[in-house]
């Protein structure tokens, strides 16, 4: 496979700078700390705008949990993507020749390599290995900042877009952390959640104690208690590393021993598997990313997820404790993969089913083939000039100085792994309990600036586009790395306007900043365009995943990263003996006449002849799709004449005996 332009070169410059570092001293324009994705985009936005600037990584890899295991990337509406974040993902479709998201993300070690040669391209200066010891402040200005090894930078504008806040609490900033009440800020969903029963749940009865009489926990339960439904406990997230695996042999390291190995902390394991033997693998294996590689996710009640409580300390934690925590997640999740390969209590089936996967030896060669960034899903989160909230996804979703767009759900994983008392005729006894589970469909919501900003009384020339100031409800649904992306271009673009502007974040013209980073295409507002930057005047193309432009009834699956033929990453299926029907509902920008076509992956399981309903200006007619054949490309069915707005659609019937796909249509005009 061939790497970008330019890479073998901006690895050799970057490494050689690092060498070159010692403890001196240094000036920037603007310094960023913290090489995540959001870390990169703020990097090259500020570049770009000709200011020099440096980008600090505690690490040894950039692109954060893009590049450490999250490939298959969470991106919610495509619409609100563009700027940076979409060139990002132009660049992936480009190395594999593909479309843009056809697949959610690169293999890991191709992110980087793009992220390396992007960065080299425009000009940041890129430090490794540099961990923060303190912020030298004068009033409510950063003058400097040191790392442990004594060296020290300064710089007109600094920008936190690390995962943990370091810089931003260093800064003396105010911040909070941890799961609050429904009463701090009137959020329905916040606190603790009442007991539900998910996929995310123990589908199993399995007692959290040694035993009934000593009463003494399991391993990896929670040992603090719960507090009352709706009350805030200052929990965490859980974190976890989301390893990446193949089944190819030639590329496959098998699992081996980690040293810290301990089979008693795999207990609540072996008592699921005695309760229920024919269940799957508790890692379960997904050829989510190219070349048939996996991205392993915690989507069951036991899994690469810990719900111990380790997270809830990791916030605040010195550097000691966290890489204690870091240490901890790591032997965890590389026991369980071995525990479920090996153990004789796992049943023979899971773990013939383990043993033909393993981790990648082209991936984290630097790192035993093992992901670099631990999962933080949240930590420090600021208390700055405006403190978003549920309201501010699901409500109040417009704002005067937007500067970017979110519109992933108020996800929030499982909080803790606690116990319960359950009735379950005719007894009642205590059950391990996983508590937190969230997943809340929000509107596509506008973020201000000011969330970004912290209290001009605190600090004028800091910028938080990833730690920034939210509710634990709010930053469910911010902290999808696109998101993270698209707040760190806006920050790096406000911080060069600031420096050419000779004014601080907090007073430069925030209208002055819309414009700029609108003509870089970013997408601050649906307004004016629905579709963002993805659809133009006379072309419109409506994916079954875009929401408010599509409607089903009935059991239409999702299916992802199959079948070659789909257009883009995923499509909708409905099975037979299903009922329901699928509709595209596009928005037109001019009446007049419109050839449409359907895309849709082909086999000779779907339907021959799927009723497809065109409702246009005039009425509306019938036609018939062949699923089984002529897939991957545009099918035409017609032209007809639609009328401006948002007044017809297309209806694929899914009638019970048919297999039907319902994957795009597009709609050009004539």
């Amino acid at each position: 496979m061939s790497r970008p332009k330019g890479y073998d070169l901006a690895i050799f410059l970057f490494f050689s700078a690092v060498l070159q570092v010692n403890a001196s001293s240094y000036d920037f324009d603007v310094v960023v700390y913290g090489a995540t994705a959001s870390g990169v985009t703020a990097a090259i936005a500020a570049s770009n705008e000709g200011v020099k600037v440096l980008l600090v990584e505690p690490q040894k890899n950039v692109g954060g949990m893009v590049t450490g295991g999250l490939s298959h990337t969470d991106y919610g509406d495509r619409t609100v993507i563009g700027g940076l974040t979409y060139q990002f993902y132009q660049k992936v479709a480009d190395f594999y020749k593909t479309q843009v998201f056809y697949w959610r993300g690169p293999e890991p070690h191709v992110g980087e390599q793009i992220m390396l040669a992007w960065l080299k391209e425009a000009g940041v200066t890129l430090w490794f290995e540099k961990r923060l010891s303190n912020v030298q402040k004068r009033t409510n200005t950063i003058e400097k900042i040191v790392f442990t090894d004594g060296t020290e930078v300064s710089a007109k504008i600094f920008i936190d877009a690390g995962y943990e806040g370091d810089l931003m609490a260093g800064a003396g900033v105010s911040y909070t952390y941890g799961r609050e009440g429904i009463k701090d800020y009137n959020e329905s969903y916040a606190g603790r959640q009442p007991v539900t029963f998910t996929t995310h749940q123990i589908d199993a009865r399995i007692s959290p104690f040694n035993n009934d009489r000593e009463r003494k926990l399991l391993p990896l339960v929670q040992p603090k208690p719960m507090v009352p439904i709706g009350e805030g406990d200052g929990g965490i997230m859980a974190y976890c590393f989301r390893m990446i695996a193949t089944n190819k042999p030639e590329n496959m390291q098998v699992w081996s021993k980690p040293d810290r190995y301990n089979p008693a902390t795999y207990e609540l394991a072996r008592r699921y598997y005695q309760a229920k033997p024919d269940a799957e693998p508790l890692i379960s294996f997904w050829p989510t990313l190219p070349n048939g590689k996996s991205d392993i996710n915690s989507s069951l009640g036991i899994s690469t997820n810990l719900l111990d409580g380790s997270s809830w300390k990791y916030p605040d934690a010195d550097y000691r404790q966290r890489d204690s925590i870091w240490q901890w997640h790591r032997d965890y999740t590389l026991g369980l993969a071995w525990f479920l390969a090996t153990d004789s209590a796992v049943p023979l089936q899971v773990r013939k089913a383990m043993k033909t996967f393993g981790l990648c030896k082209d991936e984290y060669v630097n790192n035993q083939h093992f992901p670099h960034q631990l999962y933080i899903r949240e930590a420090r989160r600021m208390k700055g000039e405006y403190f978003m909230t549920q309201h501010d996804l699901m409500c109040d979703t417009v704002k005067y100085d937007a500067i970017g767009m979110g519109s992933y759900n108020i996800d929030v994983r499982e909080m803790q792994r606690n116990f319960i008392e359950i009735s379950r005729f005719p007894d009642m006894k205590f059950e391990t309990y996983n508590e937190g589970y969230l997943s809340i469909p929000v509107s596509k919501y506008e973020i201000p600036y000011r969330s970004l900003l912290p209290k001009s009384d605190e600090c004028q020339n800091l910028m938080v586009p990833v730690c920034l100031s939210s509710s634990h409800i709010a930053i469910a649904s911010i902290r999808m790395e696109p998101q993270y992306m698209i707040m760190g271009e806006s920050a790096g673009t406000a911080a060069a306007l600031a420096i050419k502007t000779n004014r601080t974040l907090h007073t430069i013209d925030v209208f002055a900043l819309q414009e700029k980073l609108k003509n870089n295409k970013q997408v601050l507002s649906l307004k004016e365009n629905p579709y963002g930057l993805w659809n133009s005047e006379n072309e419109i193309i409506i994916d079954n995943n875009m929401k408010g432009f599509t409607y089903f009834t009935g059991d239409w699956k999702e299916e992802e990263t199959v079948h070659t033929g789909r257009y883009e990453m995923n499509f909708r299926y409905k099975p037979i003996m299903a009922e329901g029907d699928f509709e595209f509902n596009p928005y037109l920008f001019k009446t007049g006449n419109y050839e449409v076509s359907v895309w849709s992956p082909s086999s000779p399981h779907y339907s021959s002849k799927v009723p497809v309903e065109v409702n246009f200006m005039d009425g509306k007619t019938m036609v018939y799709l062949n699923q089984q054949v002529n897939g991957g490309k545009w099918i035409k069915i017609g032209n007809w004449t639609f009328e401006k707005g948002q007044k017809q659609r297309i209806r694929i019937i899914g009638e019970k005996s048919n297999f039907v796909i319902a994957d795009a249509v597009k709609f050009e005009l004539k």
